[in-house]
């Protein structure tokens, strides 16, 4: 192997997630010069976006992961020369070994080694091919008539451009289409639209040729919402107001969508700009939230569990109660809720306590419950006042019914200032999430409208005072009560 690394060498490790970050700690033990991160995705003090920050002489060590190849091609866009990265190795030509219960004196005396990294053929020939595509692509958008609205995800369809999709699709029935590229959810109320595509088959690719704008609500950085982004306007939807620090794409100078949505004129103003780029920002509100405005037989239930599995909890244990933390991703996500607790509280006070985690730590707890089936409502075995709910389903309309809400360092706190009820902070580990998480994007003054608790009696005793949220927030942030959907499919439509 070729070595051109020492223990003084600046190094920079790709990409900024977990399994980085715990590499960074190995390399650090270890003794190496460990200066940052480098990223496509994030931003932060101490990581660098692009090549002109490394310091002279520095590398950036990637990752070894099934992500490599496409985080590598990702910086060489991004003019990363290829004699700046490399790979890390221990003698036996395997990773660091870098696990959740990996100590940093575990990692003292692993023989560390390093190689230059290099593409293979098969990413140079797909991007050969992008370009291609791009040049055809571009070609053919000048001869397309434009006529329709492509609603576009990767990997699953989150809430806000599903039920955007379906409101401009009841108003305008023939404009709009929903494109769905390597979903890994099965929604059964689609299974008979026959303007809900889940590949790029030639018909579906002169669609997208004709579209007017494409409507999304996450950053996709593969390279086929890169080529239609570079030719069709983008309407981002995006999926809460955050608390937590946002990558965005400020950091890719190439990027200005015409529209960016939220919830909130104060975000627009403040937060926002700093992190996504956009001509406008529009306060038009989050289709998600449409639910707390409407009536039960109003809301949409698409990938939702039905009203009629809601009405009997009800009718059974009384009003619910979600508990929706937010995943932590530095590795820590058991929760330290007392379940005995909590089932007694709510057969004494006529409560039911609805779970809903993030799809991995929902598909532990099901485990560790006993639970077998993750796609539906199930009642946990030994606590009939306690239900998890599916973690890939819209818990909104559950949540517009809800008496009360407890998260963490979720927007899901934000949505729920729509509403008069309790909000419960459950911040049982703050210190460890400003440590390891880093700054937050606002202040807790802008986040914290309910009681903070640190452990489930406080939790149940704030509970039993029911006392509604403050309406401060909501009045500072300019949240109306006004439906999203429509608003935002006539924006779309202009």
């Amino acid at each position: 192997m070729q070595n051109d690394i020492d223990k003084s060498t600046p190094l920079y490790i790709a990409p900024a997630n977990p399994a980085g970050r715990k590499l960074a700690k190995a390399l650090q033990n270890a003794g190496y010069n460990v200066r940052g991160f480098v990223d496509n995705l994030k931003q932060g003090d101490d990581i660098v976006s692009q090549a002109s920050r490394l310091e002279q002489h520095a590398k950036v060590i990637l990752h070894t992961a099934s992500y490599t190849d496409s985080v590598a091609a990702g910086l060489l866009r991004r003019h990363f020369t290829r004699g700046v990265l490399w790979l890390c190795h221990t003698a036996d030509n395997s990773p660091p070994p870098i696990t959740s219960s990996t100590t940093f004196s575990e990692n003292a005396n692993v023989d560390i080694s390093f190689s230059r990294y290099s593409l293979p053929l098969i990413f140079r020939w797909r991007q050969v091919v992008f370009n291609t595509c791009l040049l055809l692509f571009k070609v053919l958008r000048l001869v397309a008539p434009k006529r329709n609205y492509a609603y576009y995800a990767e990997g699953f369809f989150d809430t806000n451009v599903l039920l955007a999709y379906r409101e401009h699709k009841r108003r305008y029935k023939k404009e709009a289409f929903l494109l769905g590229l390597d979903l890994k959810q099965h929604i059964a109320e689609l299974e008979s639209d026959n303007t809900q595509f889940d590949h790029l088959s030639l018909s579906v690719l002169w669609k997208l040729c004709c579209a007017k704008r494409i409507i999304v609500d996450h950053e996709y950085t593969g390279d086929t919402f890169s080529l239609l982004r570079k030719h069709i306007p983008v309407i981002q939807l995006w999926h809460g107001l955050p608390y937590k620090a946002l990558s965005g794409n400020k950091h890719y100078p190439d990027i200005c969508d015409e529209a960016f949505v939220s919830s909130s004129t104060w975000f627009n103003n403040e937060i926002f700009p700093k992190i996504f780029r956009a001509k406008n920002y529009l306060a038009l509100g989050y289709p998600r939230n449409d639910a707390f405005l409407q009536s039960p037989n109003e809301r949409d239930w698409i990938n939702a569990e039905p009203y009629e599995s809601l009405k009997q909890i009800e009718d059974n244990s009384g009003s619910i109660i979600v508990y929706a933390p937010t995943y932590r991703d530095w590795g820590n996500n058991e929760y330290p809720i007392d379940l005995n607790a909590i089932d007694t509280w709510c057969r004494e006070n006529k409560r039911a306590f609805v779970l809903k985690f993030h799809p991995f730590i929902s598909r532990l707890f099901g485990e560790a419950m006993g639970l077998e089936d993750s796609n539906s409502l199930q009642q946990l075995p030994s606590h009939p006042h306690i239900y998890m709910y599916p973690s890939g389903k819209n818990i909104y309309p559950w949540l517009a019914e809800a008496s009360a809400l407890v998260t963490d360092y979720s927007s899901i706190a934000y949505d729920f200032l729509l509403s008069n009820k309790p909000i419960i902070y459950f911040q049982y580990d703050k210190a460890d999430y400003v440590k390891l998480r880093g700054a937050t994007l606002v202040s807790d003054d802008d986040f914290i409208a309910g009681e903070v608790v640190e452990s489930t009696d406080e939790m149940l005793a704030v509970l039993m005072n029911n006392k509604p949220h403050s309406s401060n927030l909501k009045n500072k942030f300019g949240m109306k009560k006004r439906l999203a959907a429509k608003q935002i499919c006539s924006r779309v439509r202009e």
